[in-house]
């Protein structure tokens, strides 16, 4: 039997879109395994964004690969992610939890959404 997210995730992001100003440090987007989960052999997290169509991979398996734009806060099977300082090109779209099974292949995926508002500049000629 395959599980569901309600058993694989004991945290995960809030479902309602997280509204976050340009310019400033972002929310937290909680994510957290159940302990089955957390086997680090067996089971590989990983943070990605897909903002202006084209996906990015920010974690895999603990390795950051934006830490200047990103923080990942890892606790006992909490995986969380912080955007540092908000941008709106770079952080306005979807952020992706993902927990693969690497001998099953099976991924459990939670979703945060976040829209960058305010703070912007133009230019009117």
């Amino acid at each position: 039997m395959t599980p569901d997210k309600d058993t694989v995730f004991l945290t995960r992001p809030k479902t309602e879109p997280y509204y976050v100003t340009e310019g400033q440090e972002g929310p937290v987007m909680e994510c957290s395994f159940a302990p089955e989960f957390r086997n680090r052999t067996r089971y590989e997290p990983s943070w990605t964004v897909v903002a202006g169509d084209l996906p990015r991979h920010l974690t895999r398996n603990g390795v950051s690969f934006s830490k200047q734009h990103y923080a990942l806060l890892q606790t006992s099977g909490a995986y969380n992610l912080q955007i540092r300082h908000v941008v709106f090109r770079r952080d306005n779209g979807k952020f992706f939890c993902t927990v693969l099974d690497k001998e099953s292949g099976a991924q459990y995926t939670v979703q945060a959404n976040i829209i960058v508002v305010g703070s912007f500049s133009f230019m009117i000629i």
